[in-house]
């Protein structure tokens, strides 16, 4: 196994860890690991002279799509806002909600958080907006 491939494999297998634990699988990562499996699929066929633009293009490239796959909120970010407004909240679980328009970079999910009282909020990561329900 080529070290390009034991690098994508690590970074793909991180992200999936951190999309989990710290965004409740609400960040989008699907799009820059398609982007880094294609990449290394493609550095099998490359040409030997063009390994360094290749490296910068798919490094660039793979940036770009992990910031814009970041939601606005993680987990711990939105239970620190809600309890500005609301007495200790708990979170619960990550709920799939649904939206007008498709964007691969716009979070599918919201969190849902239940207050001391029994009252249940959901929290949009990418907005921030919550609605009680």
């Amino acid at each position: 196994m080529k070290w390009w491939w034991m690098v994508g494999s690590m970074v793909m297998v991180s992200l999936l860890i951190i999309n989990a634990e710290w965004y409740g699988n609400a960040a989008t990562f699907g799009v820059p690991i398609g982007w880094m499996i294609t990449i290394l699929v493609l550095a099998q066929f490359r040409k030997p002279t063009s390994t360094r633009w290749v490296v910068l293009f798919g490094v660039i490239s793979v940036s770009i799509g992990i910031v814009l796959s970041v939601p606005g909120y993680s987990v711990a970010e939105a239970k620190e806002t809600l309890n500005k407004t609301y007495d200790d909240v708990t979170y619960m679980e990550s709920v799939p909600t649904t939206g007008a328009e498709w964007n691969p970079f716009t979070p599918r999910v919201g969190y849902r958080f239940e207050t001391r009282r029994g009252e249940s909020i959901l929290f949009i990561p990418d907005s921030g907006k919550t609605f009680e329900l």
